[in-house]
């Protein structure tokens, strides 16, 4: 009976440390999106989260850690936000195409709740400070884990026939530019696609380009590339005529 006591005073404690921890990353990440800077004192997070500054210090030696733990815990609020099924397949076994349109709804939807506190990571991340290049590190390895979630479902869209047969780590790259620019243009958008809009939209446009029908595919390696001597000599014919 005291064993059982003890286990469930510690865990209480542990309960309540997660808690507090976690209500202290949402103000920062809040403040930081608010004032569109990282430059947010330690006082003022303390006191916005209702806990003494020492209680900060408790859980994060510094901004910079507070600022990464900011990014950490978007990240798992995204994951909560997928559906487990969307990230193990689940009812989307047999359909790539449901998963994928599952996973970036999910990422629109993160970023749709914090557009301000994500707009300035990506700002500081582009800074040779030490908090950019923690929010850097911090992006780089969240990147890496959705680019592995991103490879996932095409290994299994080619073993359905869904998509064309590709290199998966480098699909799951070109997948990932692309969404990432619609992250970021969507986050500065005032009035953007309603959620599924924008879920389908960007998802038909990597479907298309990722579908194994041959007449839906194009061969670019016939055409001229930038600097090439076909280009090179079309551009000098083209600087002829003018001159005539």
């Amino acid at each position: 009976m005291t064993k059982v006591s003890r286990r469930s005073s510690q865990e209480l404690r542990e309960v309540i440390r997660d808690f507090r921890r976690d209500q202290i990353v949402d103000v920062a990440r809040r403040l930081f999106g608010e004032r569109e800077t990282v430059d947010v004192s330690m006082d003022d997070i303390a006191s916005a989260a209702g806990v003494a500054r020492s209680t900060v210090y408790v859980y994060f030696s510094n901004r910079d850690d507070l600022v990464r733990a900011c990014l950490s815990r978007m990240y798992q609020l995204l994951l909560e936000s997928l559906s487990e099924e969307s990230i193990v397949a689940g009812p989307f076994a047999d359909d790539a195409t449901a998963r994928l349109r599952a996973i970036v709804r999910g990422l629109f939807e993160r970023i749709d709740a914090d557009p301000a506190f994500f707009r300035l990571a990506i700002a500081t991340q582009a800074s040779r400070t030490n908090v950019g290049l923690a929010v850097d590190t911090e992006l780089s390895l969240i990147g890496l884990d959705i680019a592995n979630l991103f490879e996932d479902v095409l290994v299994q869209g080619m073993a359905e026939g869904s998509f064309r047969t590709m290199d998966p780590t480098r699909g799951a790259a070109l997948i990932g530019q692309q969404i990432y620019g619609a992250m970021v243009v969507r986050a500065g958008e005032p009035q953007p696609l309603p959620l599924d809009d924008a879920a389908d939209e960007i998802c038909r446009f990597l479907v298309d380009g990722l579908g194994s029908a041959t007449s839906r595919q194009r061969d670019v390696s016939a055409a001229p590339r930038l600097g090439s001597a076909t280009a090179r000599q079309r551009d000098q014919g083209d600087a002829k005529e003018m001159r005539a």
